[in-house]
């Protein structure tokens, strides 16, 4: 099911917030301490978006990935000289229709995409079964994702939230986890995972 919203715009350079992800992120460009703010005089909602270049400071829409992660902004603190530290939480994916404005900060017309509960067929059981096991290959050989970690992806029953969370947990590339937050088929999610 997709429903189109109108949010303001937060790139990130350098990282990639996934669904169901909590994260703080440090804010610092003009541009995006106006959209946090826009954010939390409305329903605290913003749209995550990486850039695909980090050393841009003041990207065009051509910078940034059109696929990225509506959040709520949980909490919010001015911290000395200005910048912001937000705890954010990803809800789902949103892909970005068109942009409104730019100016003071972006904003955007969304088609939030959540996961809707996909029958489990056989293939799905397998793709799962699968990432579960190279997940906790990964763990064993990483020793940086701590044993509750471990225990909290082995007990998520979505196939799509699982694959979110396991490719929040690795050690890839801003590029090498946009692929896997554009694909919203969960079938094609769990494969680029794996």
């Amino acid at each position: 099911m997709t429903k189109e919203l109108k949010l303001p715009l937060l790139p990130l350079r350098g990282i990639l917030v996934f669904p169901y992800m909590v994260s703080h992120l440090d804010v610092g460009r003009e541009r995006s301490m106006a959209a946090i703010e826009e954010a939390m005089l409305g329903d605290r909602k913003v749209l995550l978006a990486s850039q695909k270049e980090t050393e841009i400071d003041t990207p065009s829409s051509e910078d940034i990935y059109s696929i990225g992660t509506v959040a709520e902004i949980k909490q919010l603190l001015t911290l000395p000289g200005g910048t912001m530290r937000v705890l954010i939480e990803g809800i789902c994916r949103g892909k970005i229709l068109e942009y409104i404005a730019e100016g003071p900060y972006f904003t955007v017309l969304v088609e939030e995409h959540q996961d809707h509960g996909k029958n489990l067929t056989l293939d799905l059981e397998a793709l799962t079964r699968g990432a579960i096991h190279q997940f906790e290959e990964y763990a064993k050989l990483s020793k940086k994702v701590p044993n509750e970690t471990i225990g909290t992806v082995l007990a998520i029953e979505e196939p799509g939230r699982l694959a979110d969370i396991v490719a929040s947990h690795l050690n890839l590339k801003v590029h090498e986890k946009q692929l896997i937050l554009d694909a919203v088929d969960i079938e094609q999610r769990l494969e680029q995972l794996t």
